[in-house]
């Protein structure tokens, strides 16, 4: 399916704004952004063009790194029997910051997350024979790996890898060690340095609709999986098979959302017009984000309010300042949530549009009372198990969930669908260009009071 896009609907609304925002970055950083992120225009419908970058990095993965990530779960097996800890830094990013906890089903804890928020000196502190899987790159890690720490770096789109072009990130990002400087091994996790994966032609200076998390969560549970088989196994059991079926299984779950692509086209119509037509607070609801209990935050409310790539209507939701003429998304890892209920109630009885998104069912059980009945739109992530998709000996649980990026899937299509049905009408919304990219911090300060007097 293609579509046309007019000059006159480039240089109107937000596509206005985006040509004249490029203007604060140098004529240098401007070429750069414009080659690297719009050589290969795709005029492919926003969300197909999420879903299709969603599977090209999961396949990556499952095709090219597998072994690695396997022979990188053997090193910290052996490390750990000999007497070393295991440390996991995969935490930096929107999504990647809240979706580690230890309290998260389907989380068995083999592979021990840091808090977002750690000092240097814990780096510093770790002793030869210690394993460090990390996707963020500083001097402390560099050093760590120097004195005898194993180090696996995982790319992120957030640090310097090798992919990076020059003078693509912001200076003081660009100075720190690259992921293959500070690791002695490095696991592709195919997310592109660009981050977003829609090239709207509207925003040419970068693409829209995250995929940081997506990706490194994708590398975490499949190296769960080969760690939980060699734990139960005790070291006998080095096949690639689990990180596989892992992916494998999560391709087909995003296969299934994909299923849905005419409701998320249909509802993405539905919201532009109202959101052009009434101008509602859009608010995302989710178990909130509290600072004394980083862990406790819902995953998909950081990636939806404020995150690199993503649309800057979302806000987080405030039960005191809703009325009939607000939209409300609930992201959900769980299909009936005491609080997310209550707030679908809450928010419907004020005469509010309400939308949910996450398992319509638990274990396979969808009866009695489920948030996708309390929605005016509902959208499903495939993902009912209550706690993880792999029964791995030694465990009593399954481990390994999918809720999590199969609903981060979904939310992203639904809204690229809503982001290409505005730009249709020639009212592109705004969207953050990521501070750590080279010119974002300029763009995002131009952007912003445009996007506070139009509220999209």
């Amino acid at each position: 399916m293609s579509q046309s896009f007019s000059r006159r609907a480039l240089l109107t609304g937000a596509g206005a704004a985006a040509v004249a925002a490029g203007s604060i970055m140098s004529k240098k950083a401007e070429a750069m952004s414009c080659m690297n992120t719009c050589g290969e225009l795709s005029w492919k419908p926003f969300m197909d063009q999420y879903y299709d970058g969603s599977v090209k990095i999961v396949e990556g993965i499952r095709d090219t790194q597998i072994d690695l990530i396997a022979k990188a779960m053997q090193k910290a097996y052996e490390l750990q029997k000999k007497g070393g800890t295991v440390y996991s830094d995969i935490v930096f990013g929107h999504f990647a910051s809240l979706a580690q906890g230890q309290n998260r089903p389907g989380q068995p804890w083999v592979l021990p997350q840091f808090d977002i928020g750690e000092k240097e000196e814990v780096f510093d502190a770790m002793k030869p024979g210690d394993f460090l899987i990390t996707h963020v790159t500083s001097e402390a890690r560099k050093r760590a790996m120097e004195r005898g720490v194993y180090v696996v770096g995982v790319t992120n789109n957030y640090y310097p890898n090798a992919e990076h072009p020059v003078g693509s990130l912001r200076d003081d990002k660009m100075s720190l060690p690259t992921v293959e400087e500070q690791s002695n091994m490095v696991i592709d996790s195919q997310v592109p340095w660009y981050n977003g994966l829609v090239n709207a032609p509207q925003v040419p200076q970068f693409r829209l609709c995250p995929s940081s998390g997506l990706a490194a969560y994708s590398v975490y549970w499949a190296c769960t999986a080969i760690l939980c088989t060699l734990l139960g196994s005790k070291g006998k059991d080095t096949s690639t098979a689990p990180a596989t079926d892992y992916l494998n299984l999560l391709l087909e779950r995003f296969r299934q959302v994909a299923s849905d692509r005419p409701k998320f086209d249909a509802v993405g119509k539905a919201w532009a017009e109202k959101i052009i037509a009434d101008h509602p607070k859009f608010m995302v609801y989710g178990e909130q984000f509290k600072v004394s209990e980083r862990r406790t935050g819902n995953p998909f409310v950081s990636d939806a309010v404020g995150a690199a790539s993503g649309s800057m209507i979302g806000q987080h939701y405030r039960a005191n300042t809703i009325t009939d003429n607000d939209m409300v998304l609930i992201c959900s890892l769980r299909s009936r949530e005491a609080s997310e209920l209550e707030v679908a109630r809450q928010a419907r009885a004020a005469g509010a549009y309400v939308a949910m998104l996450g398992p319509y069912a638990t274990d396979g059980d969808s009866s009695g009372v489920r948030l996708f009945k309390e929605a005016d739109d509902s959208f499903n992530s495939y993902s009912d198990e209550s706690e993880g998709v792999l029964s791995i000996k030694g465990f009593d649980k399954k481990v390994c969930p999918t809720a999590g990026l199969t609903g981060l899937l979904a939310h992203w299509m639904l809204m690229a669908a809503w982001t290409d049905r505005m730009a249709q009408r020639g009212e592109m919304p705004y969207y953050w260009k990521g501070f750590h990219e080279k010119g974002g911090q300029e763009y995002d300060q131009f952007a912003r009071p445009h996007f506070m007097v139009r509220g999209y």
